[in-house]
């Protein structure tokens, strides 16, 4: 017994050494291939440094429950590998140590990472997401705080880059500003969006600014009294176009015009008179926008644990009877089944790779590279694949939790297979052609 808990301290260390090693270089590849999406929201930081180190904070847990797992499935199969080219395997194996016996220690930590994966996925990722929402919101409140300190000036238009964005330049005028910055009169604000042909305005007797709490963050809340907002879109159509669908409505005097005499012609244009008695706008809201990441979630759906999620599929369900075919529940469940499938799977993942691992030593490992990357195809494609018959109502979205370790199952019968009932020295092929084949369901007679 104490040499097979020897073996299994062995194993442990080369084992969850080289996971680490190789799930920090992973992460890193990915990391840096995600960084490239967050280039506008590090340069409009006022703290890049700090930025970036919580953008590692949010990006790091989507990335380990895909790392983690392959990175296991790689250490165990190097390691098998190395002992089998050092003869310990063949040592060992010689001694009575069955292959099952082999894959204890690495089923075990397999449990161990798939633990390790469920949690960051359903609770340190959402956590993640969650302290950089606060994080923006606080970069957008120190923003706003700059913008009433430094750019507020009175009898002046106020334009700051803060202000503007990607998507809309803002002017702000003010006739009249208070000692302490928190009351205004005769105010003017205008916003030109990226569309050329999209303008709008807005013209107020009088202002206020207040620091109120917004869902429970602080936040500076610009009011605007007694106001009128102007909005004007051209329309993408030119007259002849109007001329020719409504002849009723549009009618010109000068008939049979030629096209270069339309062009003359203004575009048509909507224009929106609003008239409001209280207008509320929150500025760190507003502005969190401008520091905006890869966040392609609604309604603050990747910050739910578990049980909040479930919760709010249950009142979406409520509130539509049909929620089998509504494809956005549908995407809300395929996210958080996907999240407990990709870990659940790593627990098999540990045997493959030893199975893959004992190998002849005197050939050319080729085999384990390709047979490593069959089972990273396997694993990634049964959960796409159901990701998209779910998406198309062929079947509903929790099989995602049966079928990857469904086929992760049958790919270990087949190693097995083959690792106990032929010695290291023959091959996967020759072991579906001598003995797969003659399996009764795989034969042409049966």
């Amino acid at each position: 017994m104490a040499i097979l808990h020897k073996l299994d301290r062995l194993i442990a260390n080369e084992i969850i050494t080289l996971t680490f090693v190789i799930t920090a270089s992973l992460s890193s590849i990915m990391i840096m291939a995600k960084i490239p999406r967050y280039a506008q929201l590090l340069f409009s930081a006022p703290d890049t440094g700090t930025t970036f180190l919580m953008l590692l904070l949010m990006i790091l847990p989507s990335i380990i429950k895909f790392t983690v797992p392959i990175s296991l499935l790689i250490s165990a199969s190097l390691v098998t590998i190395r002992m089998a080219a050092d003869r310990e395997l063949e040592a060992w194996m010689a001694s009575g140590v069955s292959i099952l016996r082999l894959s204890a220690m690495p089923s075990f930590i397999g449990l161990i990472v798939m633990l390790v994966s469920l949690f960051s996925a359903l609770i340190f990722e959402p956590y993640s997401n969650k302290q950089f929402e606060k994080f923006r919101w606080v970069q957008s409140r120190k923003a706003v705080e700059e913008l009433i300190k430094d750019s507020l000036r009175e009898k002046s238009f106020n334009k700051s880059n803060v202000l503007d964005s990607d998507r809309v330049n803002i002017l702000l005028y003010m006739q009249d500003i208070s000692k302490d910055r928190s009351e205004f009169k005769n105010v003017f604000l205008a916003a030109k969006t990226s569309n050329e042909k999209y303008y709008s305005a807005i013209v107020s007797s009088a202002g206020s600014l207040k620091k109120k709490l917004n869902a429970g963050f602080p936040d500076y809340i610009f009011s605007l009294n007694k106001g009128t907002a102007y909005s004007i879109k051209q329309s993408d159509k030119s007259i002849s176009y109007y001329l020719k669908e409504n002849p009723d409505t549009f009618q010109l005097q000068k008939k049979d015009m030629k096209r270069n005499e339309f062009l003359s012609y203004p575009n048509l244009s909507d224009f929106t008179i609003t008239y409001f008695s209280e207008m509320n706008i929150s500025l760190v809201n507003t502005l969190k926008n401008k520091f905006k990441g890869d966040m392609n979630f609604t309604e603050n759906t990747n910050q739910l644990y578990p049980i909040a999620y479930f919760e709010m599929l249950d009142k979406e369900k409520e509130k539509n009877p049909e929620w089998s075919k509504d494809t956005k529940i549908i995407e809300k469940l395929i996210f958080i089944f996907k999240q407990i499938s990709v870990p659940i799977s790593t627990i098999f993942l540990p045997i493959i790779g030893i199975c893959l691992g004992i190998q002849d030593p005197r050939r050319k490992q080729f085999g384990v590279y390709l047979g490593i990357g069959v089972v990273v195809f396997v694993l990634y494609a049964s959960i796409s694949i159901c990701q998209q018959l779910a998406l198309s109502f062929v079947l509903p979205p929790f099989l995602m939790l049966f079928i990857t370790p469904i086929a992760l199952i049958i790919i270990i019968a087949l190693l097995l297979r083959w690792r106990l009932r032929h010695p290291p020295s023959t091959g996967f092929i020759a072991f579906v052609r001598d003995d797969l084949l003659k399996i009764k369901i795989f034969s042409k007679k049966g």
